[in-house]
């Protein structure tokens, strides 16, 4: 070894060289794997001497980082949150008194948190990590790892191809309707499949349009499946998982989840979790895996996109690994933990194993395993936990259906095999104050009649006898549903709560997929009811209305997964009455297509498949013909001829009238105003001023629907013909006035509306250059 080395080592009178008792061998013998005689006789040692071996010296054992435990991981430095105010500065000279719940961010991925610590200073503090699945310990003796010791930025590159890749991942869609080869490209080994879902989904619904050829393909050739390299490894999750934020972000966070999300969807008994968070219990903490993900959640709904998206990225990954390893053991929390990842997607890389539709089979396969789906009627069940599983059992009903609503795809629970009793109030004691519990209940109701009606209406093997029956059934049923609705949760011309909003958004979304024409006419030529444009243009008024609301009062981030396909099932309808000849009915459309282009630009700030549906827009050549169209020439091809020939028809009792100022809607403005070319907002588009659709802040919900007044019904009893439509949609004001403009010719143009969305145009023209198709 060195000089150092030997100096140190005591020498005797005939230069052999005295090693201390227990010294290992030396190199040559270590290698050999013999005896070593080096610590009695020095060195050279006996062999050495022997061999003639002039470099014996004592072999030095690598030196090794210490073992620690996975539950016990090194703790490393803290990065401050940005606003210097809201976290007060550690002075070397102030002691600082270490707690259960005090623990830092670490720095696995330095290029993902930059944006919460940017320009913040490193500074030190003490740690504490969790010792075990459910206790924390202070390590107060420990140092924090110094700055040669943190981890490497991924390379600059590395970072711009996967910047590309995904920009590429987001045009995917429009890439499959552009090839005309797409329908018979083989699904080859290292491609992805992409099914377009059952005959309910968009996506369906617009390829059926445009592929009559391929009315039996279902599975697509995708992108190919990217090849990614694992930026953090596994060494570094262990100790990552069980890191909480400052305890100052830690309570931001947790109190943004009780107030804007578990009132709506109480997955978690509010009281016990924060008695056991406030309490700062080392003995009694809250899970680990459930405060994770609903550090999650609370990012969603608060911080601001930079800082909100390096945050949910470090809490799911979080999250995904005490899910995927297994450290809570408590079956009912890893149900609620799937439920609430739903509030992540990962980006448009995967739309099958990275998202809603993916946690919510997740957390059905759990609660089905556990027996959820049955009533617990023991009375050996504590009742705390019936509770709870009832809770949970039709929040998952719920997320079920509305995520295979927006995908066509088939529900992961089969309401045929449960037993649970509906809710009652009762299911909500200890869910704190702000518990939604009526909005629960009757969403529930809803959720649970719906994959009825799918099935009656939708099913594979359903005659067409019976496909007929079923829309005048279900839409008897989604009125009565509707009347029974407490004043709380009816549509309301301003203020609308998320809770309501997320309902009636639902519901909405749900008509217009009951009511709007087939592709495949041929197939269901006799099924449809005598108001079905009607019901199709009053819900995707009511829809782009709802989201104004939220847009205008910055909700729109309250909105949980479904609420992205919801709009796109509007702005379908909408494209169509683009078309239409009557003026008044293609402005208004236009105002309602405006409105609904600026809150699917603010849901992309919150949901990647938002971005992508907005990208899709974007790259829609013809889409912006058809704006520029309904702005200025439709206008002018509507003669004085054709308003006669309104007026004198005798089959409409209802002559259009000319729209007024208080409609927005007039001629003479579209003839003589300058318009600049329509342009659909994507993400780089600059900010622009609140777009409403009336010249009035809070437009009523129900200006859509062509009546003077909506008189109150009573609820349905016997079955008729056919069921007054005007009573599918609920008011809070039954005597509100409604403006009839918007609406008013439109019974005359019921065969019209079913032609455009049957014609190859301009749906299937709209496919060809960006495509509507998103499952």
């Amino acid at each position: 070894m060195s000089s150092t080395a030997h100096n140190s080592q005591p020498s005797t009178g005939n230069g052999v060289t005295k090693r201390k008792s227990g010294s290992a061998a030396c190199i040559h013998c270590h290698r050999r794997k013999v005896r070593c005689d080096a610590r009695i006789v020095g060195l050279p040692c006996s062999n050495c001497r022997s061999a003639g071996k002039a470099d014996c010296r004592i072999h030095e054992k690598k030196k090794r980082l210490a073992v620690r435990s996975i539950l016990d991981p090194v703790p490393i430095r803290c990065r401050p949150p940005p606003d210097s105010d809201s976290t007060p500065k550690l002075l070397p000279s102030t002691p600082i008194q270490p707690n259960a719940f005090t623990t830092a961010f670490r720095g696995v991925q330095p290029d993902v948190t930059s944006p919460v610590a940017a320009g913040a200073q490193i500074i030190q503090s003490p740690h504490s990590s969790y010792t075990n699945g459910n206790h924390l310990s202070n390590n107060r003796g420990s140092q924090p790892i110094t700055e040669t010791q943190t981890f490497t930025r991924q390379p600059g590159a590395d970072r711009s191809m996967e910047l590309e890749n995904n920009a590429d991942l987001e045009k995917r869609l429009v890439k499959l309707i552009d090839e005309e080869e797409s329908g018979s490209r083989e699904i080859q080994r290292g491609v992805r499949a992409i099914y377009v879902g059952h005959e309910l989904s968009n996506m369906s619904f617009l390829i059926r349009q445009q592929r009559d050829k391929d009315d039996d393909v279902y599975h697509f050739a995708g992108n190919e499946i990217p090849r990614r390299q694992l930026r953090t490894g596994h060494d570094q999750l262990l100790m990552d998982a069980l890191t909480l934020p400052e305890p100052a972000l830690a309570d931001e966070l947790v109190e943004a989840y009780f107030m804007h999300v578990n009132p709506g969807y109480p997955i978690i008994e509010e009281d016990l979790f924060m008695t056991q968070y406030r309490n700062r219990d080392p003995a009694d903490p809250p899970p680990i895996l459930l405060l994770q993900a609903i550090l999650l959640v609370g990012a969603h709904v608060t911080r601001p996109k930079a800082e909100r998206d390096a945050l949910k990225e470090i809490f799911f990954r979080r999250v995904k690994w005490l899910f995927d390893s297994r450290i809570e053991r408590n079956r009912d929390i890893m149900v609620q933990a799937a439920l609430l990842m739903t509030w992540h997607s990962d980006s448009a890389d995967d739309d099958v194993a990275a998202n809603a539709h993916y946690w919510v089979g997740v957390a059905a396969r759990i609660a089905t395993g556990l027996g959820m789906h049955r009533n617990p009627v023991s009375s050996k069940f504590v009742p705390r936990d019936r509770r709870m599983w009832r809770r949970l059992w039709y929040i998952l009903v719920q997320f079920d259906v509305m995520v295979s609503l927006s995908y066509g795809r088939p529900q992961a629970i089969n309401l045929e095999d449960s037993d649970v009793s509906p809710l009652t109030p009762s299911d909500f004691e200890g869910c704190g104050s702000r518990v939604q519990a009526e909005y629960v209940i009757h969403f529930s109701e809803l959720c649970t009649m719906i994959p009825y009606i799918v099935r009656e209406r939708f099913g594979l093997r359903v005659s067409a006898e019976r496909r007929k029956a079923a829309l005048q059934e279900a839409d008897e049923a989604l009125a009565n549903w509707s009347l029974k609705l407490p004043d709380s949760l009816r549509l309301r011309a301003s203020d609308m709560d998320p809770w309501s909003a997320m309902l009636h958004l639902t519901y909405n979304n749900f008509l217009i997929l009951l009511h709007r024409p087939h592709p495949r006419a041929s197939a269901y030529s006799d099924d449809y009811g005598p108001h079905d444009a009607e019901i199709c243009s009053a819900a995707a008024g009511v829809i782009a209305s709802i989201f104004e609301e939220l847009r205008l009062n910055d909700r729109l981030k309250f909105l949980w997964y479904s609420g992205v396909h919801t709009l796109f099932t509007a702005m379908i309808q909408v494209r169509v009455e683009l078309r239409f000849s009557n003026p008044v009915l293609a402005i208004n459309a236009l105002r309602r297509f405006d409105s609904a282009s600026y809150s699917l630009r603010e849901l992309a700030e919150y949901w990647s498949h938002a971005n992508t549906i907005l990208r899709l827009f974007q790259d829609s050549k013809r889409l912006q013909e058809d704006l520029r169209m309904a702005t200025s020439e439709r206008p002018r091809r509507f003669s004085t001829h054709d308003q006669n020939k309104n007026t004198t028809n005798p089959s409409n009792p209802h002559p259009t009238p000319t729209p007024n100022l208080n409609s927005n809607t007039t001629i003479q403005s579209a003839q003589t105003e300058p318009r600049p070319p329509y342009e659909v907002p994507t993400p780089e588009s600059p900010r622009m001023p609140p777009t409403t659709m009336s010249p009035h802040q809070n437009q009523p919900f129900d200006s859509w629907i062509p009546s003077s007044h909506l008189a109150s019904v009573d609820p349905i009893d016997q079955p008729r013909e056919f069921l007054d439509w005007r009573q599918l949609f609920s008011f809070t004001d039954p005597d509100q006035s409604v403006l009839p403009v918007p609406m008013e010719g439109l019974p005359e143009l019921e065969d019209e509306w079913r032609q455009i969305y049957w014609q190859e145009t301009p749906m299937s023209d709209l496919l060809q250059d960006g495509g509507w198709m998103h499952g």
